[in-house]
């Protein structure tokens, strides 16, 4: 379904959230593949009795060796060896298939709700959401794939196998499990070391998480004074401390690991003499003492594969809060709030009284305020690290100030529903974001019904014709552009804000990696598409901004100048020395 919001609707039509049946209730999962969550246990359960089948005629076999069925008994045999295989495969196959459909929908499910999450919280929570749309969802493939199978294999063996115990003899029956309480025991020491270390280990990982994005996004660089990712010393250190936690983890828990694998290695030492004494005391035939030997020594087995399921629930349980938290999070910000555009339709940007923090640079704007009229263009000019761009990504919702509110045309932008933003700011940065698919689809980001004459066009007026030679339309340009120079990525993202209806357009540094022939060429392009829409232009060349109807110098995080360009020349002696440096002496303006 379609949605009819653009930039100049008086009403904010926010998109209804999905139900809670679409999202992330295990519930609603488990309903809809209810049929296939069956069939997954009942091919389980058959794998575990397959598995007991051959022990089952290797009994009958026995009691059948004087007598003319042996050899009848015995043909059964190889068709009971090669059961459980067949089993296992069917189970295995049909629960992986099962275990993809599921984590599939799962993950577009929080995809789904991250298109309806603030821009700012998908920004600062990046890290946690791709944890959970790939690690944290991992988990639950796992589960499905092979913790579910796994768990009814060995909890119908555990059952079979004490039933045809029981019946033949209770003795063996309580001697086969005879070592389960130390087992437990040592077990339960285990789960004490991982859950008071569960919240650690969570957080250790989530750092990993956060500092290989952080590593990727600076992979050039690195790669340009030819450094590994290890040598950043975050990355390294956050690894550093997932293994030692887990070192840690491991040491506490030795003894307790070395218990509960020789009560399951040793399970012989009670289950034979016991087997031996009641074959001595004619209580138990000889085939039934070797069938009771057979699956006693192997009850223990499946038990502790019990536990090892057991230990994966707290995890489940701890993605499954995070996931609820998450959907708590969508219902709490996504809900729909009215828009409405003022009057004459024109669209303001106003930065009231904004204090932006950071624990680790301090104040990155403090009291910052700033009216950029409707239909006309604001240039925002400073040195570095003055928070020019933070106001851009302020203005494109990207960041939420510690006080303070952004408001356009009139509406702050902490009550605007997240798609409307879209449909109301196209903003351009200094690293664009381009999907890794074609020339064609990147524009048909702002405009899906743009027609390949209109693309042409507009890819035209950005001199990137040598792209269309080279890809076509609807040739892959790489990741985000992997294929395209640094020039043509930014000529690429300009050439939305040419098609984009969005009344507010945003440029960081718009032709910053623009050699100067195309530059006046775009410049001119810009100029025309840009025409009665509020802009906000952050510029180092004052050539860009120089005709706006005001600029804005800032230093520290704060306005400290406004005016127009000559009036700049007179008052603010920061840009003046800026266009000492820019212009040359008898040109400047």
């Amino acid at each position: 379904m379609t949605e009819d919001l653009g930039p100049h609707t008086g009403t904010d039509q926010s998109p209804a959230m999905p139900s809670s049946s679409d999202l992330l209730g295990l519930a609603a999962l488990a309903a809809r593949y209810r049929p296939r969550l069956q069939l997954a246990v009942l091919f389980a359960a058959l794998t575990a009795l397959s598995t007991l089948a051959p022990l089952v005629v290797l009994n009958q076999l026995f009691h059948a060796l004087s007598t003319p069925q042996a050899t009848r008994t015995a043909l059964l045999l190889l068709p009971a060896i090669f059961l459980p295989f067949l089993c296992q495969g069917a189970t295995s196959v049909f629960c992986h298939t099962l275990a993809f459909d599921i984590v599939g929908d799962l993950r577009n499910a929080i995809l789904k709700l991250t298109q309806h999450l603030p821009s700012f919280y998908v920004s600062r929570h990046a890290a946690t959401l791709k944890k959970l749309t790939t690690d944290d969802s991992a988990a639950f493939e796992t589960a499905i794939a092979h913790t579910l199978p796994d768990a009814i294999v060995c909890l119908v063996t555990v059952l079979v196998s004490l039933v045809f115990l029981t019946i033949i003899s209770p003795i063996m029956a309580i001697a086969s499990i005879g070592l389960l309480p130390v087992a437990v025991w040592a077990w339960r020491q285990v789960g004490r070391v991982a859950s008071s270390n569960g919240r650690a280990w969570y957080l250790a990982d989530l750092r990993i998480n956060q500092n290989i994005m952080a590593c990727l996004a600076g992979l050039i660089t690195l790669k340009v004074f030819n450094r590994p990712p290890s040598s950043l010393p975050p990355l390294t250190r956050s690894l550093q401390e997932a293994a030692n936690l887990a070192c840690d983890m491991t040491r506490r828990s030795r003894r307790a690991y070395v218990m509960l694998f020789t009560c399951v290695g040793t399970n012989l030492l009670l289950v034979l003499p016991c087997a031996m004494l009641l074959h001595a005391s004619h209580r138990l035939s000889l085939p039934d003492a070797l069938f009771t030997i057979l699956l006693g020594m192997g009850l223990m087995a499946p038990l502790q594969r019990l536990m090892f399921v057991s230990s994966t629930l707290p995890r489940l349980q701890a993605t499954l809060r995070r996931l609820q938290e998450l959907q708590a999070e969508g219902a709490q910000q996504t809900a729909p709030q009215p828009f409405q555009a003022p009057a004459d339709k024109q669209y303001d940007v106003v930065f009231e009284n904004i204090t932006l923090e950071r624990s680790d640079r301090g104040d990155i704007l403090s009291a910052f305020s700033l009216t950029c009229p409707a239909g006309q263009v604001t240039g925002i000019v400073g040195p570095s690290g003055a928070g020019k761009s933070t106001v851009l990504q302020l203005a494109a919702g990207s960041l939420k100030p510690t006080t303070g509110r952004v408001l356009i045309g009139g509406t702050d932008l902490a009550n605007l529903a997240p798609h409307a933003m879209g449909r109301l700011v196209c903003p351009v940065f200094q690293q664009p974001f381009l999907l890794g698919r074609s020339l064609a689809d990147n524009l048909r980001l702002s405009q899906p019904d743009l027609t390949v004459s209109e693309i042409t066009d507009v890819l035209a007026t950005c001199d990137l014709t040598t792209c269309i030679n080279r890809f076509g339309l609807d040739g892959s340009i790489g990741r985000n552009g992997a294929y395209l120079s640094g020039g043509e990525r930014q000529r690429l993202a300009i050439a939305r804000v040419l098609i984009s209806q969005a009344p507010v357009i945003l440029l960081d540094e718009p032709t910053a990696f623009i050699d100067p022939e195309r530059e006046f060429h775009i410049q001119q392009a810009l100029a025309r598409a840009l025409k009665g829409r509020t802009v906000l232009i952050v510029a180092h060349r004052l050539v860009t901004v120089r005709d706006a109807a005001q600029i804005a110098v800032m230093e520290h995080g704060r306005v400290t100048s406004l005016g127009k360009h000559e009036d700049l020349l007179k008052n603010s002696i920061l840009y003046q020395t800026y266009a000492q440096h820019q212009f040359a002496y008898g040109a400047m303006p």
